[in-house]
């Protein structure tokens, strides 16, 4: 693929505004000035988008995934509008008002189609097919690097129109980061103290958060601390995230089978967790809000020092920045165990679930819609929004992309001078991995280079990779993959299981109440089994009203879908 060069026009000097605030300054009437310093600025930002792009600007509804409002007005997102001359109006999807909208027909712009709603899309007309306007407007979407993308979402995700209706993002490569951030996440002085104890079961897991517990069992103002809790506010993945560290699921990646997870009590992440659960209680270091705690309130309890591990690093990034102020070695760290599985890795054509691009029957400006996909899904706009502006975050040395020391010394500090960047905020809009190399022998995400994260080590991460002999924090779970010790993505057929169609409304309708019911039977099965064999008499319990309600039949339909679409992405 040719790298792509723009030359883009010098910003036009703006005398106007300064004689608008000198205007401002003689005639003593801020208000007004203020005003009409807005005015104007935004008249020439508008003036510089058509200089740029040659077409009329336009503002155009998008609703993204997992994206903050404090996105736009950020550098990147001026960036997008400048080089695109498409200004965003952001709406954060929620689903509730997905469903509101979708029943009313009055859906944004642009949208990223969650995949259970793909049929209904489609089949109601609310999106529209994009080959045409791949043509004319989409020139990135053309080149080879999306070819097989392409052809797959006109496969599997048309509703078998064999139309293309979705724009994926994220295809290509995936690798492991600055740190392993889902796994076994504790306190690395703790685990230190007792000695760096082999863990090698979900046994061992809460001993060793027992033993923590037993020698730092309050805080310094006196609050019981506990081992184990859970956030339930992401659906049901708190319930099953120990899927995340024994690699077990539908798919069970240890067995490269498929298991019903809701009933194989043996291979389940479902049933991982309730035995972790389970074993955390019998040894009183689980959270009394285990079962009602929201992700919110598990940052809270990890910031003010009362819960001392997490399945990911994402609710102690608070409390490390105050724990380091008290010691080198304190905070929370992911321990690479020997075994089982780690979330990370993998290559992709189907890109990221729940994220492709969809334009709206309602858009008034489709060419303009797809001008802002086929940027955000380019070498370039991947580069953007991971990376940053060429020349002010990055720039070429040598030939190669290199990050510039202020731009890491910037993200190291955090803060609002970073947020302000907007470097890294919308990944999930991001057309190409972090990993994929582009064409001028860069990779997508500058930030994951070995040079930037030895600037990145922290005195406990530097007492974290001294102890596994590693580079970098991650390179400790990396080296155990190279091994052939630890499963990752790279083991699970992921083109196959996205290739599956959506649920008919009576698998929905299934899966929906074997979930209610796992969520309220849940906390029976770990709080009231006083010993081994209640539990196991409770679990049983739980999993014969789980297939009363039909897990077998949703499982069946499972594993019917799984094989017809891995038969057909075969047969490609």
């Amino acid at each position: 693929m040719e790298e792509i060069s723009l030359k883009l026009p010098a910003r036009r000097p703006r005398l106007a505004i300064l004689m608008t605030v000198m205007l401002t300054v003689l005639t003593g009437c801020g208000d007004a000035g203020e005003k009409a310093m807005k005015q104007q600025n935004a008249r020439t930002e508008t003036e510089d988008a058509a200089l740029t792009t040659g077409k009329e600007p336009v503002t155009l509804k998008v609703q993204l995934s997992s994206v903050g409002n404090d996105f736009e007005n950020t550098e990147v997102y001026n960036e997008i509008e400048r080089l695109t001359g498409v200004k965003m109006n952001i709406e954060m999807y929620d689903e509730q008002k997905f469903k509101v909208e979708l029943a009313g027909g009055d859906l944004p712009d642009i949208i990223q189609v969650p995949n259970k709603n793909m049929k209904e899309l489609i089949e109601g007309g609310n999106i529209i097919p994009l080959d045409d306007l791949i043509k004319t407007n989409g020139p990135e979407l053309q080149q080879p690097l999306y070819e097989k993308s392409l052809d797959y979402m006109r496969t599997f995700w048309s509703d078998n129109t064999n139309k293309l209706y979705m724009i994926p993002v994220q295809i290509g490569s995936s690798d492991f980061g600055f740190e392993q951030q889902v796994g076994f996440n504790v306190r690395w002085d703790y685990y230190k103290e007792l000695g760096y104890p082999k863990i090698e079961s979900i046994d061992d897991m809460v001993n060793v958060l027992a033993e923590m517990v037993e020698k730092h069992g309050t805080t310094k103002d006196g609050k019981k601390v506990y081992g184990v809790s859970m956030w339930n506010d992401w659906g049901t993945w708190g319930i099953r995230s120990m899927g995340l560290i024994t690699g077990n699921g539908m798919y069970n990646v240890n067995t490269q089978q498929l298991v019903n997870d809701y009933t194989n009590a043996e291979h389940s992440s479902i049933w991982d967790t309730a035995l972790f659960l389970y074993k955390a209680q019998q040894k009183g270091i689980l959270d009394p809000d285990a079962f009602t705690a929201k992700y919110n309130d598990i940052v809270a309890k990890a910031s003010e020092g009362t819960l001392i591990s997490s399945i990911a690093t994402w609710p102690f990034t608070r409390a490390n920045a105050e724990l380091l102020k008290e010691g080198p070695d304190k905070g929370f760290v992911t321990i690479p165990l020997e075994w089982g599985f780690t979330n990370v890795g993998g290559t992709s054509v189907s890109g990221w679930s729940d994220r492709a691009f969809a334009i709206s029957a309602n858009c008034k400006y489709p060419e303009r819609a797809m001008d802002l996909i086929n940027f955000l899904v380019s070498e370039q706009g991947s580069r953007l929004i991971g990376s940053g502006i060429e020349g002010v975050h990055w720039d070429y040395v040598d030939s190669k992309p290199v990050l510039k020391q202020a731009t890491v010394a910037l993200a190291s500090a955090g803060g609002d001078d970073w947020k302000k960047t907007g470097i890294g905020m919308i990944a999930n809009q991001q057309g190409l991995s972090d990993y994929s190399k582009l064409s001028d022998g860069g990779i997508v995400n500058l930030f994951n280079t070995p040079e930037v994260f030895a600037t990145k080590l922290n005195s406990l991460n530097k007492d974290y990779v001294e102890h596994y002999g590693v580079k970098y924090p991650a390179e400790a779970y990396k080296r155990l993959v190279e091994q052939g010790k630890v499963k990752t993505l790279a083991n699970i057929p992921q083109d196959v299981l996205s290739a599956m169609p959506s649920q008919p409304d009576d698998i929905k309708r299934i899966q929906t109440k074997v979930d209610e019911l796992l969520v309220k039977g849940m906390p029976v099965v770990v709080l009231g089994s006083e010993n081994d064999d209640a539990f196991k008499a409770n679990r049983q319990e739980l999993i014969d009203k789980l297939i009363e309600a039909g897990a077998n039949t949703y499982f069946d339909w499972f594993k019917r879908e799984y094989e017809q679409s891995r038969a057909r992405l075969a047969n490609r």
